[in-house]
């Protein structure tokens, strides 16, 4: 009888390139693709294999993030920028701002986030308010 590392072991070829860290952006966007594509497969299973699959992409996709940005020093834009690109997130899919204009002028730094930005970003994104808050 074949063990579940034995098995596991034929199958690495395939499972490897799924949940390795990955080494570039490239590789980490297919990543964030993939789990997108896991957790909807998921909605409709709710598998405990498909919910291990997940933690283990989510894990490389964090060393990668890790790898890549080692410290968050910054400013409040910054945080905004590296949220809008964790999220794929468009100019003109952040109503919390306004307009793709608007976004635009406040990412360039020639317009600041107001209270109310402030306040809707950090609810979208589950974050403390103080991220795009520079001291």
């Amino acid at each position: 009888m074949e063990s579940r590392l034995e098995r596991s072991a034929k199958n690495w070829d395939i499972l490897a390139p799924v949940i390795d860290t990955p080494s570039d952006d490239a590789d980490y966007d297919t990543l964030l693709s993939d789990i997108e594509v896991a957790i909807e497969l998921n909605r409709d299973r709710n598998s405990k294999t498909l919910i291990e699959l997940i933690k283990s992409m989510s894990t490389a996709a964090l060393n990668y993030q890790s790898n890549t940005n080692p410290t968050l020093d910054g400013n409040g834009m910054d945080a905004l920028r590296y949220l809008i690109k964790l999220h794929r997130i468009r100019q003109n899919d952040l109503p919390e701002i306004g307009s793709q204009g608007v976004v635009s002028e406040v990412l360039s730094g020639k317009r600041a986030l107001t209270l109310r930005h402030v306040k809707g970003l950090a609810k979208r994104f589950k974050v403390s308010p103080g991220t795009f808050i520079d001291l």
